[in-house]
């Protein structure tokens, strides 16, 4: 059931002229009239759930070092993945990562290294 509620206010906050927190009073006014505030608490776990997998699917530019954050940007907008700032990712050795919905395009030099371990060990 709180599935179902967070759900609904998720697309219903996502439409256009929603606002949030008339949405959010009116919810709460009528699980308080239906007696059922106790879903509250699972309602917003499950908002949260969903939040976390939307972002995840958001597109996104990672780089190794703040220097190349231009430069992946632009490789990453000729690919048609568009993002306004790219994030600083210290797991890679150089180079960048973009993503974007189930999408990615690796241009580490981890990435590199692991195929270069694969090609060695088989």
């Amino acid at each position: 059931m709180e599935k179902l509620y967070a759900k609904a206010l998720t697309q219903l906050a996502h439409s256009e002229g929603a606002d949030t927190k008339k949405l959010v009073e009116q919810l709460v006014k009528e699980l308080t009239a239906s007696g059922r505030t106790k879903l509250l608490p699972e309602i917003l776990r499950e908002l949260r759930v969903l939040e976390a997998k939307e972002a995840k699917r958001a597109p996104s530019v990672e780089v190794a070092h703040e220097k190349e954050s231009t430069e992946a940007l632009a490789e990453a907008k000729k690919l048609g993945i568009e993002v306004s700032k790219a994030h600083v990712n210290h797991a890679l050795i150089s180079g960048w990562r973009a993503r974007s919905g189930g999408t990615l395009i690796d241009r580490s030099a981890k990435r590199g290294l692991i195929d270069l371990y694969r090609k060695v060990t088989n």
